[in-house]
């Protein structure tokens, strides 16, 4: 039987897939040779009949190596790069069309429009989508509680001059140093979100331990995540609340830990949930203002076509509200399209998601695809007129960028891991062995 998976195995290009196919082709010769026994044969018998039965290990090899090599969700790729192109002529229109211009200061002596500046970025991005798809997205499991707590740690370091008794006290070059420190990390602490599903998967087989310890990294991601830039964010902690809300009730669904189900979900949501809406309730967090008119610009817009209110009376209009900005330009209309793009697109990404047979790709590429989805509802909420006292602007992904273009760049990160999960579909069984001692590699294909 060993020889006859050997020659298989030889057969198929794509290493990573070996252990699973072997496992399977294993499994169905002991299950045949089980028959064969009871029918009569011995077991040595029933062993070489089953294996027989199995047909030619080249001819079956060359089969199961069209199935199991790497794949690229093409359509999806191709529908990204659409909903790309749309968003770069928006921002070359906005960039033309306000009488004011959209530029950033790259320098002192150098002027970028807005425009070109989200070409750059959307080029960076599609990039980087395609970087990350090269990585196996296992690697990120094998390495999540380093990562994390790496990644926690840099962030607290980058804010702790903020809780400072006297932080005014600083001298300006310091305190340039260490804002700009925290912005850099702020940019990447999204990646929280596939890092807790690692950090999940490596609790599998734990009981009420565990699942304290998986409630423990929520707390302490999200807290530290309502400070950002400097000032409290809790739009940011409220959404990787929920992603990893969402990451660990599945963990539990699918008992990768051992807890009793529906008492444990009641629980960690019964715990969490009070928690948001007790800040919010004591914090003021969101107003709905009207400082700049947004209602009066948006009961003033046409369903489609210009309204009454230039573009030029939008307050971030390439940024949080730039749906405000759509829809008295161009017509409610068209932003309700946008929106419905930018979802179907997410939502694509859940299909493409949905398709893989292991557990932590699934669990990895839901978190990612819900942080979209909640950075959508909250703009969404902004181009309302809703606004959270002291947050870094919102952005609709893919079609804006945030601050410093770091929500663009994280979409396309975020649909970077799927393309990665996407591509071992076939590969992984429904559990791998992500333990620092199984063998791996980076970067697959």
């Amino acid at each position: 039987m060993e020889e006859y998976i050997k020659i298989l195995l030889e057969q198929v290009r794509f290493e990573k897939a070996h252990k699973a196919i072997g496992d399977e082709i294993r499994a169905h010769i002991e299950d045949q040779a089980e028959a064969n026994i009871s029918e009569g044969m011995d077991k040595e018998t029933a062993e070489k009949k089953a294996v027989e039965d199995m047909g030619d290990p080249v001819a079956t090899g060359l089969e199961l190596d069209k199935v199991h090599r790497p794949q690229l969700a093409w359509e999806f790729v191709a529908a990204t790069l659409a909903v790309t192109f749309l968003a770069v002529v928006l921002h070359i229109f906005m960039s033309k069309q306000l009488s004011w211009g959209l530029a950033i200061q790259i320098t002192p002596n150098c002027i970028v429009q807005e425009g070109t500046m989200f070409v750059f970025y959307s080029l960076v991005g599609v990039a980087v989508m395609l970087l990350l798809y090269l990585i196996d997205f296992t690697t990120i499991a094998k390495y999540s509680k380093i990562a994390g707590i790496i990644l926690l740690a840099l962030y607290f370091s980058s804010i702790c001059w903020i809780v400072m008794e006297n932080p005014d006290s600083l001298d300006y070059e310091i305190w340039q140093i260490l804002d700009g420190l925290n912005s850099r990390v702020s940019s990447i602490m999204f990646l929280m979100i596939p890092i807790y599903a690692g950090i999940l998967y490596k609790y599998r087989g734990k009981k009420y331990g565990g699942l304290i310890k998986a409630i423990i990294w929520i707390l302490v991601c999200s807290d530290l995540l309502s400070v950002r830039d400097g000032r409290y964010s809790f739009e940011e902690m409220i959404i990787v609340m929920v992603c990893m809300l969402v990451q660990l009730t599945i963990a539990i669904k699918k008992e990768w830990i051992k807890v009793r189900k529906m008492p444990a979900i009641i629980f960690i949501w019964s715990l969490l949930v009070p928690r948001i809406v007790i800040i919010i309730q004591t914090l003021r967090i969101y107003e709905w203002s009207n400082e700049e008119g947004i209602f009066s610009i948006i009961t003033s817009s046409k369903l489609f076509g210009r309204g009454q209110v230039l573009g030029d009376n939008i307050d971030l209009a390439e940024d949080s509200s730039i749906l405000t900005y759509i829809s008295t330009t161009m017509g409610i209309g068209v932003a309700i399209a946008v929106i419905a793009v930018v979802l179907g697109l997410i939502i694509y990404g859940l299909i493409v998601t949905a398709k893989t047979k292991n557990q932590l790709g699934l669990v990895m590429g839901i978190g990612c695809m819900i942080w979209l989805i909640e950075k959508v509802i909250f703009n969404i909420a902004c181009g309302l007129g809703m606004r959270m006292v002291s947050q870094s602007p919102s952005f609709l992904p893919f079609i804006s960028g945030g601050l410093r273009f770091d929500g663009l760049l994280a979409s396309y990160a975020m649909f970077g891991i799927i393309l990665s999960i996407y591509k071992y579909k076939n590969a992984y069984a429904e559990h791998v062995d992500i333990s620092l001692r199984a063998r791996s590699k980076d970067f697959g294909g």
